[in-house]
């Protein structure tokens, strides 16, 4: 029971990083809305680095996600990109789908960034060695 509200804890932490996030991604898109956006791919992961490893300030969060998305931006995209169906077919459902397709998108981000932290954890593993 007392593992039930363990997530509200870090709240206001991520809060505080999901606007900064917010913040730079919306100062990039002030300069054109193309380096907005990829900012806001580059910085997709900060969120899941904030919660492994809560010791970081969030700055660091972001400049960590920046590193990790080196190279997999375009993986990211083609995989948001991949969902364009299922986005369409909620809008036919008055966005009740919506109801299912957002817990669905979060999860297979969530796990691509698992993806990419086992790959990072890997390479690291390979430099000591």
């Amino acid at each position: 029971m007392e593992r039930m509200f363990d997530g509200f804890k870090t709240y206001g932490r991520a809060i505080g990083v999901q606007l900064l996030t917010a913040i730079f991604i919306l100062l990039w898109a002030v300069l054109l809305i193309i380096p907005g956006i990829i900012k806001s791919f580059a910085y997709a992961m900060t969120i899941y680095i904030s919660k492994d490893h809560p010791e970081l300030s969030a700055n660091e969060c972001i400049e960590r996600s920046m590193d990790m998305m080196k190279g997999h931006k375009w993986e990211l995209f083609m995989l948001y990109l991949s969902f364009i169906g299922w986005f369409i077919l909620c809008l036919f459902t008055m966005g009740i789908g919506f109801l299912w397709l957002i817990p669905y998108v979060n999860v297979t981000v969530s796990k691509f960034y698992e993806e990419l932290k086992a790959q990072e954890e890997a390479e690291m593993a390979a430099m000591i060695n």
